[in-house]
């Protein structure tokens, strides 16, 4: 895929994730926390995603953050913010165009009234050496490159 098929499908898919997964809230099955994917998530992974693969992985994003397994905490070192004072991180192995990945997201924790929300912050695709991933937790992204806009498969 050349540069401008690549910013394209990057477009085509910002726009796709904007209308259908904006404000959505999902429920991971491992922890039963509530995570709420935000316009800010989905301008960070546009605004961070280069690869092929980075890009495709938004369309399986509910499904990556129902299946992660969360990893570890951290403490949010870069805010001055008081409600927004950690992070989680969660990890989920993947597959897009037969090749394997681990999804690692990052969720910000905002202390709010009603309890800690937690929010799609970002994610990014580790590497599983170029293999298939064998116990994927998420359906594989085996596209031809159309993004499919009507909801349909």
């Amino acid at each position: 895929m050349d540069k401008d098929e690549l910013y394209r499908l990057k477009r085509e898919l910002y726009k796709w994730a904007k209308q259908n997964l904006r404000g959505t809230v999902v429920k991971n099955e491992a922890t039963s926390n509530l995570i709420e994917i935000s316009t800010q998530g989905i301008d960070e992974w546009f605004s961070k995603s280069k690869s092929e693969e980075q890009i495709k992985s938004i369309s399986l994003l509910t499904e990556i953050l129902k299946n992660a397994k969360l990893s570890h905490s951290a403490k949010n070192f870069h805010s001055e913010r008081k409600n927004a004072p950690s992070f989680e991180y969660y990890e989920c192995p993947i597959e897009i165009d037969e090749k394997g990945f681990t999804a690692v997201i990052s969720i910000k924790i905002i202390i709010a009234n009603i309890g800690n929300r937690r929010i799609y912050y970002h994610h990014y695709l580790d590497d599983i050496k170029n293999q298939t991933a064998l116990n994927s937790c998420v359906p594989t992204y085996k596209g031809n490159n159309t993004v499919l806009l009507d909801g349909s498969e």
